[in-house]
């Protein structure tokens, strides 16, 4: 993605450009899966994003540890949504 890119979503979705550079950076943002219109990012991805926004600036961590965070919590949150579904 081009820095002009990262900057129209980063202003789209009331980021900072840095933070998602250094998402792309560390891969908790991967370019691939990145529409070529920054304003088309799936609403699932914007919800990942901001959720590990939200947790980095309330934890004081950084992206690389917020995103193994919020991996976890993810996969907490589909293991009860699993086990809900079996009783």
């Amino acid at each position: 993605m081009k820095k002009d890119s990262i900057e129209l979503l980063a202003a789209h979705i009331d980021m900072e450009p840095s933070f998602l550079l250094e998402c792309l950076r560390i891969g908790a943002l991967d370019d691939d899966e990145l529409p070529d219109d920054p304003l088309a990012v799936p609403p699932a991805r914007l919800a990942r994003l901001r959720r590990l926004q939200r947790l980095c600036f309330a934890l004081e961590v950084d992206a690389f540890a917020g995103a193994i965070i919020v991996d976890l919590i993810e996969r907490l949150e589909n293991a009860r949504r699993e086990l809900e579904r079996r009783s």
